[in-house]
């Protein structure tokens, strides 16, 4: 990945899980790329790595010792989906991936740094609006743009 993934975006998706993915996303991951369950506590999205990316990411769970990183293995990337999108730019999520994303209707779409994320419209904007302002403004605090 050459540059970090950003941007917000509204797509699309069908019944089926059909959704066009962002161009400027596709540019910056590359023809092919992962998604796979995000696992942030409380937060129920989909992360999109490049290759690079989820081999990284791989061999982070791979450094888990003993059950419990057998057991977060199999449970984060018996789920994860190898993408190619068609000529249109198409994807398809699949309803496991769509289930653990809570993603009924709409959605939105994130560059966040190294990934990407897919969110259900709805739950990106309640996990956005639950953000402590103060909290915020002490992280942001000795970083001058």
């Amino acid at each position: 990945m050459s540059e970090p993934l950003c941007g917000t975006y509204y797509p699309s998706i069908d019944a089926k899980g059909r959704m066009s993915f962002p161009n400027k996303l596709r540019e910056i991951l590359g023809p092919e790329f992962y998604l796979c369950k995000g696992h942030e506590q409380g937060k129920q999205y989909i992360a999109v790595y490049s290759i690079q990316a989820f081999d990284e990411y791989c061999n982070k769970l791979s450094g888990i010792a003993g059950d419990i990183g057998s057991a977060i293995r199999r449970e984060l990337l018996a789920g994860a989906d190898k993408q190619v999108p068609d000529k249109q730019g198409r994807i398809f999520i699949s309803q496991l991936l769509r289930d653990h994303a809570g993603i009924t209707g709409d959605v939105t779409v994130i560059g966040n740094y190294n990934r990407a994320e897919i969110w259900d419209c709805a739950k990106y904007q309640e996990d956005s609006k639950s953000i402590d302002p103060e909290a915020y403004k002490a992280a942001l605090a000795g970083i001058v743009l």
